[in-house]
């Protein structure tokens, strides 16, 4: 390959990692602007989005690195690899922020974690209805007068109707709790790989680039 000819590869590769960079930058701006920071987990919205968009980042500044080398073998610090450097550190700062933040959404949805206690209330409710034999026998005195039972429903009949109620709306509590945590357990594995790793590896990564621009 030429001189011309690397020149023009290490141009295009420059502007190349310099578009990604920007469109990286929009990105991110779209999301700051787009969150509501009224609410309290509005830090666990913006940190997955820019986890997300921060390889873009990286690959773009990569980019713009290996353009400045090929444009520059001998030459060991330009304005292009300070820039570099500098966005680098900055996104590895970034990263290092989003990692607590990643952490302390860990409770996930306030609202999914109140429906959670509320469930278990209930069904401790629900138990404990069960073993007392008066309400139960009350229950099943309702049941009769409200005519889900036959007329001449003898006392255990009124006992089984009621028994069995209780124990099929503690099942369905119990489903729907089970599916409810298992929801927040997936989510919580979820933002750990996606979000807290990722962080940690991106971190290190725009550290060694920054390193690597000024080597």
């Amino acid at each position: 390959m030429t001189g011309t000819e690397t020149g023009r590869l290490a141009s295009l590769l420059r502007w190349l990692g310099l578009t990604m960079v920007f469109v990286l930058v929009l990105q991110m701006a779209a999301v700051l602007v787009g969150s509501d920071w009224s609410e309290e987990a509005t830090s666990p919205q913006i940190t997955g989005p820019l986890v997300a968009l921060a390889p873009l980042g990286f690959i773009g500044l990569l980019t713009c690195l290996i353009g400045s080398r090929l444009e520059n073998p001998q030459q060991q610090v330009t304005p292009l690899r300070a820039v570099v450097c500098v966005l680098s550190a900055l996104l590895a700062i970034g990263m290092l922020v989003a990692v607590p933040m990643s952490l302390s959404s860990g409770a996930g949805d306030l609202s999914q974690a109140q429906n959670i206690e509320q469930g278990r209330a209930a069904m401790k409710e629900a138990r404990a209805f069960r073993d007392n034999p008066e309400q139960v026998a009350s229950l099943g005195e309702q049941l009769a007068q409200a005519g889900q039972l036959a007329a001449d429903a003898s006392k255990d009949d009124k006992q089984r109707a009621a028994e069995t109620m209780i124990d099929e709306q503690i099942s369905q509590m119990a489903t729907q709790l089970k599916r409810v945590e298992s929801q927040k357990n997936r989510e919580s594995r979820q933002r750990l790989i996606g979000g807290t790793a990722t962080a940690v590896v991106l971190a290190i990564a725009f550290v060694l680039l920054a390193l690597t621009a000024v080597i």
